[in-house]
């Protein structure tokens, strides 16, 4: 799904320093005795490994794999975790400073983002101007006394001047047509991020809260509010949430399977019309932002209307407006001076438990790609990706797809019926290799803001940016959904599969280093892009990927046995998850993590099934190095919020993956008894 426009202007910058806050939770945090997970414990967590752990591959493979890497590796300082995966974050972040630093732009692009990174880099002008727009915003919400004053806030104020709002509305494709485009109405972001926190606060949330809390309470003191003030409308922000929350599904509800079935509610505009009550969600969408009318909506959390629209009254009126303004100087603190920026990178670290502070070139170059992605993304595959990777990798990705044949084919729980269908879903996967063939998609003609030198600002060049890419939202909508179009930037230290248009993108600022190399020998190449490849393709097949046919379409393409079938492997999958602890206590949700540890293991499978074609082929090699691409450490907070993530953690991204293949096991000796070993009948590879 596209994130809405509206929400790219949030804090870009937010990285940093701890507080007196973050400590004191975070000591509260060290009872815990990290080394008793089960059935091996977290080592990627930053002081669980020492030099006296004993190893043994039979018994913790990661721990042996990676050991002596460990010892060593540190976090480095303003990131909340170290690895391999870190070092390709590294590598792109110092490519993109020199980038801006050494490069010189020779297209109107090229411009905007240099003159971005400029704005960004210019203290003076930042630090004169303050908080001063900030102000102005928060007045006008201030000014508000009446519900009627506030719908009409929502109605005359542009959206890119709004401090924060109390729905979600955008264009987005259809689920059930994704050759079409829909207007979609969501529910909004919370502070704390997860809706489960408001109803029972985890440590992790503890923790949060701290630090949203000390970083408002300074910006809503620099705005000129008393400290007495400034924790009222905190505390009424907070308030509020706690009502909208059970209105929102729970982080976990969003991860799981079924979420694209529970979000996909069509409304007509009559139906929409009666639904938003008193909320102008409508009025807005064509009068404001100057979409279209029409007779088709998209409603992602019917609970989340319902509830905002029993909550939008007289006396709900200064928590709203106190939310609102909250939110805003959250989320716009490090766009502001040095002061605010600090205040940020501080919240974040707290949040992160990252330490230090990056230098602003780097903090700026990325920025500059998250606001102005593609620009950005073709300067930096002018600067540093080559067309002969790109062809050797859309070979390889052939190679592997030829291989997956295979694995489907013998997926001896599916009829033939259901495997001739999946088998065109794979061929029909498209394939985006570290960048386009072409740019004349992704040109930003139709934006500008002025320099530094022309006496432009960072807050006027943002506002621009905003006011650009809504514009460009509201002119294509009537289009045709343009498939060929990239959803990500080549510079993106990422790969993924995107259901809605049946592609897998392997990205250029992920596809470097230790990750991919020219030089680079089978069994490492194998074990690490090639294993991301099979992954990603593997999507298409995972318990949401499965969900979408091959035009991209949510639709129902198996046979009621086979589906059927297909679940029973899911649901085991999750209760094999969901019986790891990373340490004595602390769950796993097995819901969130089939998808993702579905694709890890049928990853592996491709990789081995081209591997057993190798003469002489090094299986040691190959599973160290598998055991390398997730080389990690993390901070305590880190591992918090791995927690809630649907990748499992990286240890076990080893670990439970390589337990399911006959190969890791005969190779190493692994029988009964040994803590890697898993019977064939406990086995969870669905593919």
């Amino acid at each position: 799904m596209k994130k809405w426009i509206s929400m790219l202007l949030t804090a870009a910058l937010l990285l940093s320093l701890g507080t007196a806050a973050f400590a004191e939770a975070a000591e509260e945090l060290q009872e815990p005795d990290y080394s008793t997970g089960t059935p091996w414990m977290d080592i990627d967590l930053e002081g669980v490994v020492t030099e006296e752990t004993e190893t043994s591959p039979k018994e913790d493979f990661a721990l042996y794999a990676n050991k002596d890497a460990l010892l060593t590796l540190e976090i480095p300082e303003g990131y909340p975790y170290g690895g391999t995966v870190m070092d390709a974050v590294l590598q792109n972040a110092d490519d993109m400073k020199n980038m801006f630093l050494n490069g010189s732009p020779s297209s109107h692009d090229g411009q905007l983002a240099f003159d971005l990174f400029a704005l960004m880099m210019d203290w003076d002008s930042r630090n004169a101007l303050g908080v001063a727009p900030l102000k102005e915003q928060v007045d006008i919400v201030e000014a508000i006394s009446t519900l009627d004053e506030l719908t009409a806030y929502f109605l005359e104020v542009p959206t890119a001047d709004q401090l924060a709002g109390l729905w979600g509305s955008g264009a987005t494709t259809d689920l059930d047509d994704s050759n079409r485009k829909i207007l979609a109405v969501s529910g909004i972001g919370l502070i704390l991020g997860d809706s489960a926190e408001y109803s029972e606060l985890t440590d992790y949330g503890a923790i949060k809260k701290a630090a949203y809390t000390e970083l408002a309470e300074k910006m809503l003191g620099k705005l000129g509010y008393t400290a007495e003030e400034a924790a009222q409308k905190i505390e009424n922000a907070y308030a509020f949430e706690t009502l909208l929350a059970p209105g929102l599904m729970t982080n976990e509800e969003q991860r799981r399977p079924d979420y694209i079935v529970r979000i996909n509610n069509h409304y007509t505009r009559d139906e929409l019309l009666e639904a938003q009550g008193k909320l102008p969600i409508l009025e807005e969408l064509e009068q404001v932002i100057g979409f279209p009318e029409t007779d088709d909506y998209l409603v992602m959390m019917p609970d989340y209307l319902a509830k905002i629209n029993e909550l939008y009254t007289e006396e709900n009126l200064p928590l709203m407006k106190d939310l609102m303004i909250v939110k805003g100087v959250l989320n716009t603190a490090g766009s502001l001076d040095r002061e605010c920026y600090e205040w940020a990178y501080e919240c974040s670290n707290a949040i992160s438990g990252s330490t230090g502070m990056l230098d602003d070139e780097t903090v700026f170059s990325s920025s500059v790609a998250g606001m102005l992605p593609w620009p950005a993304a073709q300067l930096y595959t002018d600067t540093y990706l080559k067309q002969e990777d790109k062809d050797r990798i859309s070979a390889m990705v052939d190679e592997i797809i030829a291989a997956y044949h295979g694995i489907l084919e013998e997926a001896d729980f599916l009829s033939e019926e259901t495997k001739a269908k999946a088998i065109e879903k794979l061929d029909a996967i498209d394939k985006r290799i570290l960048f386009p063939d072409s740019w004349e998609k992704y040109d930003c003609a139709e934006l500008n803001f002025a320099a530094p030198a022309d006496g432009g600002t960072l807050w006027e060049a943002s506002r621009a940016n905003t006011e650009y890419w809504i514009r460009k939202e509201v002119k294509e909508f009537s289009d045709p959904v343009d498939k060929e179009e990239w959803g990500a930037t080549p510079d993106t230290v990422n790969c993924f599969y995107d259901a809605q248009t049946n592609s897998i993108y392997i990205l250029g600022g992920f596809a470097q280093g230790k990750i991919y190399h020219a030089d680079m020998s089978d069994e490492e190449l194998y074990a690490k892009l090639g294993a991301v490849i099979g992954h990603e393709i593997s999507h298409a097949f995972d318990s949401t990927g499965a969900q979408f046919d091959k035009e991209g379409n949510f639709a129902d393409w198996w046979t009621e046995e086979d589906y059927a079938a297909f679940q029973e492997r899911n649901a085991k999958m999750e209760a094999y998850y969901s019986a790891m602890h990373p340490w004595e206590g602390q769950d796993l949700y097995g819901s969130i993590m089939t998808g993702e540890a579905c694709a890890d293991m049928a990853g592996i499978k491709v990789m081995l099934r081209l591997a057993a074609e190798k003469e002489d082929f090094d299986y040691d090699a190959f599973f160290r190095a598998y055991a390398d691409i997730w080389l990690t450490k993390d901070t305590l907070q880190m591992a918090y919020a791995r927690i809630n993530d649907n990748h499992p953690m990286a240890y076990l991204r080893i670990n439970a993956t390589l337990q399911q293949f006959d190969e890791f096991l005969d190779y190493y000796g692994i029988t009964e008894g040994d803590g890697m070993y898993l019977a064939p009948a406990d086995r969870v590879n669905i593919w």
